[in-house]
């Protein structure tokens, strides 16, 4: 294992611009109001401070801080919009940073694609089932389209969405996508035939948990994904833990109640 640590810089026209100090300096002066204050807090000399906020200003299409003179112990300062925006966009650029280093030391995380390191280190949504994958075919039928989508393990998950939003996310044969789906909408077999849902994916079982009327299962795909699934025991009957956990099993589910997710 790699354990890299980065330090994000910001040049203009190949001259520093920003860096973790400056970015410091900045957010300080947020804090406090006040650029001898801030320069205690990002541990820097008065001057230092002073120099660096010159030299933002003076090379900004609009400066960075906006301060009233009232001498090295005195006067105040605040970012103005720009400056608050600069270090926003600092903030999100370090984050990305952030992602790519734990990605590299993870085999599993798809080093080619932004949305797939993202899917997998920092995007949360409601949905328990979230599965990263590249368009392999697109079914244009009357009403909807059959999204085709392989996932890192090489099976097919099948997504029905509108024509509008097939266009509006610009998706095309190729691009990376996000495949969300709930784990309500998912249950789980150990037949692999089903003629009520057009999705079914195999894996393994990883755990079991049991409550009065539910079960949950964890299914393990080939290439790294889990898959949740839930089953109410007016449907099917409790399964023993000991007998099924490691067992090859498949998740069924209906194209329609996968969402796709992409990045333009």
């Amino acid at each position: 294992m790699m354990n890299f640590d980065a330090q994000l810089t910001l040049s203009d026209n190949g001259k520093m611009y920003v860096n973790p100090r400056r970015i410091a300096l900045l957010k300080a002066i947020s804090q406090t109001g006040s650029i001898s204050q801030a320069a205690k807090h990002a541990e820097i000399s008065y001057k230092a401070a002073h120099d660096a906020i010159k030299d933002m200003n003076n090379r900004a299409e609009h400066p960075v801080i906006t301060s009233e003179k009232g001498g090295k112990g005195g006067g105040g300062a605040t970012l103005t919009h720009t400056g608050e925006r600069l270090v926003q966009m600092y903030d999100l650029l370090d984050q990305i940073q952030d992602m790519g280093l734990k990605a590299l030391n993870d085999d599993e995380a798809p080093l080619h694609s932004l949305l797939g390191v993202m899917s997998k280190f920092s995007l949360q949504t409601s949905a328990r089932n979230q599965l990263f994958g590249i368009i392999t075919k697109i079914e244009n039928h009357e009403l909807h389209d059959v999204i085709s989508v392989e996932l890192k393990g090489k099976q097919t998950l099948l997504a029905t969405i509108t024509h509008g939003s097939t266009k509006r996310l610009g998706l095309i044969v190729g691009k990376d996508v996000v495949a969300l789906v709930k784990g309500p909408a998912v249950t789980l077999s150990s037949d692999a035939t089903s003629d009520d849902y057009d999705n079914v994916l195999e894996g393994k079982v990883s755990s079991v948990l049991h409550e009065k009327h539910t079960s949950e299962y964890q299914l393990a795909l080939e290439g790294g994904d889990t898959l949740c699934a839930f089953n109410k025991h007016c449907e099917t009957a409790v399964l023993d833990t000991t007998n099924i956990v490691g067992d090859t099993w498949f998740a069924h589910f209906h194209s329609n109640q996968v969402i796709i997710a992409t990045l333009n």
